[in-house]
């Protein structure tokens, strides 16, 4: 469910994606950051990897939300919640991961970057319930 756009891919409350950019480039494992518009990015890693990032700021991220990215955009290899105030459901991480993909906010998405895998991140509370699911 967009924040407060029906519009696809739900643009930016601001705008722009200058706070993901900042970080991203600052990144000690990321040697290069292409926009591609629509809040696409492709950004290689130093690994020589290069991952293909859908930047969202959509209140609740469910599975419909990942199927209708995927199907507007193509392939992807992560999707950023990029906003405090929104989140993901716990489907959707599961769904994302089984598809390798990656389903983060920005601070897991930092984290996950530095792992060959890094659709399987998971912070503290997402490990907690999967152990016990």
């Amino acid at each position: 469910m967009p924040a407060y756009s029906k519009e696809f891919p739900w643009p930016s409350y601001y705008g722009n994606f200058k706070f993901f950019e900042d970080k991203i480039r600052a990144h000690s494992n990321v040697i290069s950051l292409e926009r591609c518009g629509t809040g696409v990015y492709v950004l290689e890693r130093e690994s020589g990897k290069g991952l293909k990032v859908f930047i969202c700021e959509c209140y609740a991220f469910g599975i419909a939300e990942y199927m209708e990215a995927v199907e507007n955009l193509g392939p992807l290899d992560a999707i950023i919640i990029n906003s405090l105030w929104c989140g993901y459901s716990k489907d959707a991480k599961l769904h994302s991961r089984q598809h390798k993909v990656g389903l983060f906010k920005i601070g897991d998405f930092m984290a996950a970057l530095n792992r060959d895998d890094f659709w399987n991140h998971l912070n503290e509370s997402e490990r907690e319930h999967y152990e016990e699911g």
